[in-house]
């Protein structure tokens, strides 16, 4: 089972929050034939997240240094999807195509073309998301599964 996460997604993992609970136990269901496949922005977008919550007095920063740290130490875990110019391109593609009917945000779109694009290489059999926007555009490619609707 191949499964693309998004940034959203993976904070899940390492921090408790709405959905975490529903995602771990999807996730370890799959446990014996699971591949976990991320774009390499997710490492940005993680990093940048438990640095927001940081300034938002949310976590203190040790905290946020232990869960960064531990994902860094993870991230051999994950199959990468590397934003290159083939991605970009998809990207823009979806951003001309989609995103007004969707409301697709640029990083997400970045998202969607990297699960896109390892597709053709390794089937994605589920695209995990938080994002309510990102999986109504990710629905047309994949079969999807929205924490934010099924957590």
């Amino acid at each position: 089972m191949n499964v693309y996460l998004d940034t959203c997604a993976v904070i899940k993992l390492y921090h408790q929050e709405a959905g975490s609970k529903e995602l771990l136990a999807l996730l370890n269901s799959y446990a014996h034939d699971l591949i976990l496949t991320i774009s390499d922005i997710t490492r940005t977008e993680f990093h940048s997240a438990f640095l927001r919550r940081v300034r938002m007095n949310e976590i203190a920063i040790t905290a946020a240094q232990a869960v960064l740290d531990a994902f860094d130490n993870d991230l051999h875990m994950f199959n990468q999807a590397a934003v290159d110019s083939t991605v970009k391109s998809i990207a823009t593609s979806l951003i001309d195509n989609v995103a007004h009917k969707r409301n697709l945000r640029t990083l997400d779109s970045f998202q969607l073309a990297s699960a896109l694009f390892c597709h053709q290489l390794v089937p994605v059999d589920l695209f995990i998301t938080f994002d309510h926007c990102l999986a109504s555009a990710a629905k047309d490619y994949f079969a999807v599964f929205n924490c934010e609707v099924n957590g």
